[in-house]
């Protein structure tokens, strides 16, 4: 399956993906993919598009909200989910060969703890700054959903859909030229893992493609809900509900870490959890969320912008 574990709130890939994904990106020129494979490629593509902008399409059209929470969230992921975290981890992990690194790697459950806070912790204080300072003035509880819907969908484009796009630029250049012409372009250190990593593609099979959309939804739908919880949490004063979103978040980054370092191996049992997981946490955030104040209608211009009068 093809797993790209970003920001601990999304299954991580198996090392035989991983190693085809990193060597796809940094040796091959050329996107596309051949055979049949390459329909299921770009329905993931297509979906991981289509997922965030139909959410907002339909949430805008029932509720009538402005769009800007949504590109707030977009680039609160973007900045928080993605550089930050990312600097964070390379600065405490390191290339995996420091001290601390090691001692996490020997400890798969401490390990565990630190991706599931990591994410966690980052992730929902970067939705509670912006709901202090940058959305203050978006009181209705619409926004929150609008705001997250922009916070998951850059997450689905980014994980799901460079993930394929990766591969489809892999796959079209060996299909082209056949597995030992393309492999054997490469020095003989490189030709055997290329040929593995060939192989590995070629065996992903269908149930992979939608297993990543269910795991992907499951995971949007996490990222609205936790942002309806810190919400709250700005709008409401509910300040118990702070560390209550940091651990619900980590609960799934702490899974996610443990399937990586195989004290859990099977990936189809944290598919399951992680979409029970998801239905559970929706009834607590339609709950909060029913408590929240509406906005009071405004005049929208075509782009959802907010038409102030004088």
């Amino acid at each position: 399956m093809t797993y790209l574990d970003h920001g601990a709130t999304s299954l991580p890939k198996p090392k035989s993906v991983e190693r085809a994904m990193a060597w796809a990106v940094n040796h091959l020129p050329s996107p596309g993919r051949g055979s049949s494979s390459g329909a299921e490629a770009a329905a993931e593509l297509l979906f991981s598009l289509a997922l965030p902008i139909l959410a907002l399409v339909i949430w805008k059209k029932k509720e009538g909200t402005e769009l800007r929470p949504a590109w707030i969230g977009a680039a609160a992921y973007f900045v928080f989910g993605m550089v930050l975290e990312q600097l964070i981890n390379a600065a405490v992990l390191g290339t995996g060969s420091s001290a601390v690194s090691a001692f996490l790697l020997g400890h798969p459950w401490l390990y565990a703890v630190y991706g599931g806070l990591s994410a966690g912790i980052l992730e929902e204080t970067a939705r509670f700054l912006v709901y202090r300072t940058m959305l203050k003035d978006s009181v209705g509880r619409e926004n929150a959903v609008t705001f997250g819907i922009g916070f998951g969908g850059l997450e689905c484009i980014m994980v799901l859909g460079l993930t394929v796009l990766s591969t489809l630029m892999m796959s079209i250049s060996f299909n082209n030229m056949g597995a030992e012409a393309f492999a054997a372009q490469y020095a003989n250190s490189e030709y055997q893992i290329v040929l593995e990593t060939i192989a590995e593609i070629n065996a992903i099979s269908p149930l992979a493609g939608v297993m990543n959309c269910v795991e992907r939804t499951a995971v949007f739908a996490l990222q609205i809900e936790l942002s309806v919880l810190m919400f709250s949490v700005v709008r409401s004063q509910k300040f118990w509900l702070y560390p209550v979103s940091i651990l619900l978040h980590s609960a799934v980054g702490f899974l996610a870490a443990l399937y990586q370092t195989n004290v859990l191996t099977s990936v189809y049992l944290l598919e399951v959890l992680l979409v029970v997981y998801a239905v559970a946490v929706f009834f607590l955030a339609r709950k909060v969320y029913c408590e929240l104040p509406t906005e009071k209608p405004r005049e929208l211009d075509h782009f959802g912008r907010v038409i102030k009068r004088k």
